[in-house]
Parts: structure tokens; sequence; C-alpha cells
């Protein structure tokens, strides 16, 4: 059974689809209105203001570098109300963005590749070495 969550989640992922720009799930809270309205609140995955302090790991060998997100001062939020009661309808949704920028990249491994690699990585036969120029 779906759940507000789910439903809240699906229309972000909608905008994300819809307007290029990704939001990230922050909190939620009951309305004071009824005990089954909640309201999900998400911002912008380029808010500058929502950048967390990376962690590193403890063993020096497992840290890696990686490319950086680029971040914006671009105050998105996103606000979805919706009510348990009535799943297939949100009862409201608010969206702020001060700032227009870059759309979002998603670039993570898909999970086809995931697997391939979970299936090759016991394989010695099959070893790829590409060589730069």
């Amino acid at each position: 059974m779906e759940s507000a969550k789910d439903v809240a989640d699906t229309v972000a992922q909608l905008i994300w689809k819809i307007c290029g720009y990704r939001f990230i799930y922050k909190k939620s809270k009951k309305t004071a209105a009824s005990d089954s309205v909640r309201t999900y609140s998400y911002y912008c995955a380029q808010n500058e203001d929502e950048v967390q302090k990376p962690h590193l790991h403890a063993q020096p060998h497992k840290c890696r570098a990686r490319m950086k997100m680029d971040r914006f001062l671009c105050q998105g939020t996103l606000q979805i109300t919706v009510d348990d009661d009535q799943l297939h309808v949100p009862l409201r949704l608010k969206l702020k963005h001060h700032l227009a920028h870059l759309h979002y990249v998603d670039i993570s491994v898909s999970q086809s590749i995931k697997d391939l690699v979970e299936n090759m990585k016991n394989d010695i036969d099959i070893i790829y070495v590409y060589k730069f120029p």
C-alpha cells in the first residue's frame, strides 16, 4: 500500500523530470488542521545553503576523490501537503526557486552496471585494461 510519503516523493520526482531541478527530502510535519494531513518539505539538491560537510572515511586508503556538484544560492524549496485519507490527490504544492541555474544531472551508476560489476568481480579471466595515450 502506498503511503503519503511515497505520493510526495513521486510528485517531487515528477517535478524533477519536468523542471530539471531535483528536490531532496528534508522533513515532514502534521498540520494543525487535521491529524491525517501532513506537509513534506524538500530542498533543491543544488542549494548552497543545504550543503552538508563531507565526512571522510576513517581509513585514508578508502578515501576517494570525487567531483563536486555545482551549487547555487537558489533558495529552492518544495512543500507537498498530502492527506493520508486521500492519497490520490495532493492537497497543496508550494514550489519556490529564486534563481534559475544549471539543471541537476544524475550521475549515479545504474543497477544493471552494479549487477554486472558484482557478477564480474570474482572472474579473474576477464580483465579490461585501458591505456591512456
